[in-house]
């Protein structure tokens, strides 16, 4: 049986809203949406919906933005717009793939989180002003073609989605694209965040130097995996030897998420 657990917690202005599937008391994956100033970012997955409104009843958002496509990032949309009366904004494209979810998301993540109802997002401008704050909308696609950052100058916030994660990057999904992923995360760093709000790692101090890292990390696995090709060795063992041995994920996700999609893309190019 899926339960749900919700953990609200605030750093400084900004809330964090980290939602957690579990099955049979384990705990199978977290996501974070944000909420500041009635602006609400990401809307959660589909099995949370009752806890999630339950919260929200007591924030009384104002604008809501989906960071792309994702079940546990747009999977209350629908009830948001039919509870609130808010139509969510987000990248252009967002909008074709929440027409019918069901087309895209796959039996192991409607496990997790759940399938949204489909639902419809407006095109975001280039900038979104709430009472006190002004969020920039910067474009970063490589998680998804539609995924997009909101930057906060004047404080120095980035909320990320899901283009940081984390620092050390072993797996990748078949459709992401890891040089622009590698792209976006440089545009990013280019802004000196001062606090980055990760939609799976929470709230990050010290922004710059992680998001460095992971360029790093991933740029070194680029040039450990090209010269081993050059010296004739496997991809399996490039894989072992780069990302570690197993690659359970590869086997619950029918190789939709794998260590070797990331041992692969920097030999396609």
């Amino acid at each position: 049986m899926n339960r749900i657990s919700i953990y609200f917690r605030r750093n400084g202005p900004v809330n964090s809203i980290r939602m957690t599937s579990r099955f049979l008391g384990l705990p199978l994956y977290k996501v974070n949406a944000f909420f500041v100033d009635g602006l609400l970012i990401d809307t959660g997955f589909a099995f949370g919906r009752d806890r999630f409104l339950e919260l929200l009843d007591t924030l009384h958002p104002d604008i809501v933005v989906n960071t792309h496509h994702h079940e546990d990032h747009t999977g209350n949309n629908f009830w948001i717009r039919e509870k609130y009366g808010l139509l969510p904004l987000a990248h252009p494209k967002t909008l074709f793939y929440l027409q019918d979810p069901t087309q895209w998301v796959p039996w192991y993540r409607r496990l997790v989180w759940g399938c949204p109802h489909p639902s419809e997002t407006r095109a975001l401008d280039s900038k979104i002003q709430t009472k006190n704050f002004l969020f920039l909308v910067i474009p970063t696609p490589g998680h998804s073609d539609d995924h997009i950052c909101l930057y906060e100058p004047n404080e120095g916030w980035l909320f990320s989605g899901d283009l940081f994660i984390s620092e050390q990057m072993k797996y990748l999904r078949e459709d992401e694209n890891i040089y622009s992923i590698i792209d976006s995360l440089k545009k990013v760093a280019a802004l000196h965040p001062k606090k980055m709000f990760c939609a799976f790692s929470g709230f990050i101090d010290r922004p710059e130097e992680a998001i460095h890292r992971k360029i790093e990390h991933l740029e070194n696995i680029k040039y450990e995996v090209e010269k081993g090709v050059g010296e004739g060795t496997s991809t399996r063992e490039l894989q072992h030897r780069l990302l570690g041995r197993g690659d359970q994920l590869s086997l619950i996700t029918s190789g939709q998420i794998s260590k070797q999609n990331l041992i692969n893309v920097f030999i396609r190019k």
